[in-house]
């Protein structure tokens, strides 16, 4: 238990982010999942080879999100807009971070 007025370790984690359910996307050859961060405006993308954690793209706002979610080709659409922002190789402490039960994921159009 942490100190009286110390902050607590595992309330800090929890308001590190504020993700939406991960969301599936069977239908696309490169992209496996995908959420959002809305406590740091950012967009975690895992990839369908598994070669690592996945990126995460840096100040995509919640319209960039939608756009995302909803397009039929998320490979060309990370080409031609995501690969625009700042982006990092996802770690594994963001991979597993929870989400937030109370946010809900908006699922991709195009389903397989």
């Amino acid at each position: 238990m942490a100190a009286k007025g110390a902050p607590d370790n595992d309330q800090d984690e929890s308001l590190k982010f504020d993700l939406t359910p991960w969301v599936e996307t069977p239908a696309s050859s490169r992209v496996s999942q995908f959420r959002y961060d809305f406590a740091n405006r950012a967009l975690q993308v895992k990839w369908t080879n598994n070669k690592n954690h996945g990126y995460i793209y840096r100040d995509v706002d919640y319209e960039g999100y939608r756009s995302f979610a909803r397009v039929v080709s998320k490979g060309q659409h990370i080409n031609r807009v995501l690969n625009g922002y700042d982006y990092d190789l996802m770690d594994e402490d963001e991979e597993q971070a929870p989400s937030n039960a109370a946010r809900r994921a908006i699922t991709s159009r195009v389903r397989g």
